[in-house]
């Protein structure tokens, strides 16, 4: 009989390797909050317009004209509009949140804005019991005033965030978590698409994968994973 303190008593858990998804509860929050691109000890975000997050926070904050040509915005600019669950329906400023962890947020929308909704998608098992995949969706919202008015910079201000986001994510792995990917064989799931809330909005839903992979449980012998002779299960060949 297993412990009684065992999590799954009264049974055994015989593959410790499966990943169990424990630790991806957060994960729209830990996406959102490197979106953030704080600075720490030793780094300071570079307002450089070859990097993806310094493009994205143009497009988002910024609503008029060349957003890219204005300075990077602080940091306390860009948590101004990072939405907050203890005011859902009460922004810090007239910007309303911009960047939000989770596909619905009930809030005025007295002025036109740009936003990111950041969601969970579907969980695809992997093809052998130690890989999961994540489907990861990212709604940009913008009102229809501001989607063609970023020109030069682009044609359309929410297919400029989602390629920036693209850009920032793709082959980036998240320590203790996973790697993203931009690629079906990785998710069906992942690509893009025009969306319109047929009202004053227009968008673009964006889909990327989280693949995680779970060690194999390192315990077991290492003949543990070899062929049987095919009389005796307990007999491996190597």
């Amino acid at each position: 009989m297993p412990d009684a303190v065992s999590p799954y008593y009264p049974y055994f858990k015989v593959q410790d390797g499966y990943y169990d998804l424990s630790e991806s509860i957060d994960i729209p929050k830990k996406i959102c909050d490197y979106l953030l691109d704080a600075p720490s000890a030793g780094y300071a975000p570079a307002d450089d317009n070859s990097y993806p997050r310094a493009r994205l926070w143009k497009y988002l904050y910024y609503d008029g004209e060349n957003p890219l040509g204005e300075t990077l915005p602080t940091i306390q600019q860009k948590t101004s509009v990072l939405f907050d669950p203890e005011r859902p329906e009460d922004p810090p400023t007239d910007k309303g949140y911009r960047l939000i962890p989770q596909k619905y947020a009930k809030q005025s929308q007295d002025i036109a804005q740009t936003r990111i909704h950041v969601y969970m998608g579907r969980t695809v098992p992997g093809n052998e019991e130690f890989n999961i995949s994540l489907g990861i969706s990212f709604n940009i919202w913008t009102h229809y005033t501001y989607e063609f008015n970023a020109k030069p910079d682009a044609y359309s201000r929410v297919f400029a965030i989602e390629q920036a986001l693209i850009e920032a994510l793709h082959g980036v792995n998240m320590s203790g978590i996973g790697t993203f990917f931009f690629s079906k064989l990785k998710h069906p799931d992942c690509g893009s698409n025009a969306v319109s809330d047929d009202n004053a909005n227009v968008g673009r839903e964006l889909t990327v994968a989280l693949e995680l992979a779970a060690p194999a449980d390192r315990n077991m012998p290492e003949t543990y994973n070899m062929p049987t002779d095919g009389i005796n299960s307990n007999v491996h060949i190597f």
